[in-house]
């Protein structure tokens, strides 16, 4: 039976999807989960893997074709049917299924309500036409999806500034206003001093998300196989490719942002961005520095790891989530100090890859901020799973333990005080403890930009 390649739904809020290219053509010979296409969602570009192995029997899109999830896109033949046969079937589906659809109306039905008059609205309506594309981004994966959805025709006349929009901050926040504008034919300055997508998609959620769908498939493999009636010895972790296939993952959807970039006209500067006054950016990079102007400028800095006032990040032995996801080899114990959703996410991930694990949190549950019901259930998972957890407890000092002249010691050693206290060393230490505000220099003083304990005052 024929395998038919449809739109898949690569996320909750899409409803379509733009094909940007294949990667094989009719005729093609193909293996199960080989890369044949690359969609754009309301999202990113994501890569289309073969389902099966076969040959692409036909082609329903071209490059540029937007269609609805669920459509058919391709056809690919299976062994011992016939290709050419396949494309005549289905080439005359899809043209019977064009000629059925009904032609446009030339013209209104009766009741139907007429096209608005030309605006005689006076120049100050502008307003209102950008309050309600604000409105509209505010909802940027929706804005994403329909660009034509807002009132995008009206603008005011183009002043004397380089850019409609600069949105300093290329995360999930920055990148979608970006998109968004240059969807509404606003020219658009993104500046992000790192990688698009911002911590998120880099170094947060992303990248996380995969970590833990591996350490939930070795766990399983370990634990439960036997239930399936299979017996597995000898499991072997190879950690450089866990952590490879996390950082691919990342780089696959950072360069989909990049793509939507130039399909908007949206201008990226790597550098960082400070604000020297109304309307006015400086983006300072290792090539110098730059000035623009806007019409409107975004924040969207985002925030990163608090340091210990005790204890200074050093990226090797004292870390934060951002080296525990590239960390060069695994280690064989790690203490974490935090129990929100960072360090617990670490911790499962960790310890279903066989580090001993153990999790300080000073508050009296793990994932504080949430429901104790939940908390309670996940320290219980957690206690089966031989995480060692210690709440109620402070960590008073982090040493580093220097490393002995035949290669051997090394780590760091933890005093702590409160329900448990004492001694504990480790390999490494995960401070997960909350973050900070990116706002540092983020405005030249006589930009009078109000801060509050380090957040911009609105």
């Amino acid at each position: 039976m024929p395998i038919e390649i449809t739109m898949p739904q690569l996320s909750d809020t899409m409803t379509e999807g733009t094909l940007i290219k294949w990667h094989k053509k009719e005729g093609d010979a193909v293996r199960a989960g080989e890369e044949i296409a690359e969609v754009e969602t309301d999202k990113a570009t994501m890569p289309y893997e073969a389902p099966e192995a076969g040959t692409i029997a036909y082609l329903a899109l071209k490059p540029g074709d937007k269609v609805a999830v669920g459509a058919i896109m391709a056809v690919i033949a299976v062994k011992g049917e016939d290709p050419a046969a396949l494309k005549k079937q289905f080439s005359s589906k899809s043209a019977a299924s064009a000629a059925s659809k009904p032609a446009a109306a030339s013209a209104p039905a009766p009741g139907a309500p007429s096209a608005p008059a030309p605006s005689t609205k006076p120049a100050g309506a502008v307003l209102a036409t950008t309050a309600k594309a604000h409105a509209a981004s505010s909802n940027p994966q929706s804005a994403i999806r329909n660009p034509q959805s807002a009132a995008s025709q009206s603008s005011a006349p183009a002043a004397s500034y380089n850019f409609d929009l600069i949105v300093i901050g290329g995360g999930p926040a920055g990148y979608a206003a970006a998109i968004r504008a240059g969807q509404l034919n606003k020219r658009v300055l993104c500046v992000e001093r790192e990688n698009l997508g911002g911590t998120c998609l880099n170094w947060g959620c992303i990248p996380t998300k995969a970590l833990l769908e591996d350490g939930a498939f070795i766990r399983h493999l370990r634990e439960d196989s036997s239930d399936h009636g299979v017996t597995i010895d000898g499991i072997k972790v190879d950690f450089s490719k866990i952590i490879g296939r996390s950082r691919n993952i990342a780089k696959k959807l950072q360069n989909g942002i990049g793509s939507l970039f130039y399909k908007y006209k949206v201008k990226h500067e790597m550098g960082t961005g400070q604000i020297l006054g109304a309307h006015r950016v400086k983006v300072t990079s290792g090539q110098g520095t730059k000035e623009f102007t806007g019409e409107h400028i975004i924040i969207a800095v985002g925030a990163r790891a608090t340091e210990l006032p005790f204890a200074k990040f050093d990226g090797q032995t004292i870390i934060t989530s951002r080296e525990a996801m590239t960390l060069p080899t695994q280690p064989k114990k790690m203490a974490i100090i935090g129990a929100g959703a960072i360090g617990c996410e670490f911790a499962d991930f960790y310890s279903a890859i066989g580090t001993e694990v153990v999790i300080i949190e000073m508050l009296p549950h793990l994932l504080p901020n949430e429901d104790e019901d939940v908390s309670i259930l996940l320290e219980r998972v957690f206690t089966r799973r031989g995480i060692k957890i210690y709440t109620k407890t402070k960590t008073d000092k982090i040493e580093k333990i220097p490393a002995s002249g035949n290669g051997g010691g090394g780590g760091v050693k933890l005093t702590l005080s409160g329900e448990r206290p004492g001694v504990i060393e480790a390999d490494i230490v995960l401070v997960a403890v909350g973050v900070a505000a990116n706002t540092e220099n983020l405005a030249a003083p006589e930009a009078k930009l109000e801060f509050e304990r380090g957040r911009v005052k609105v």
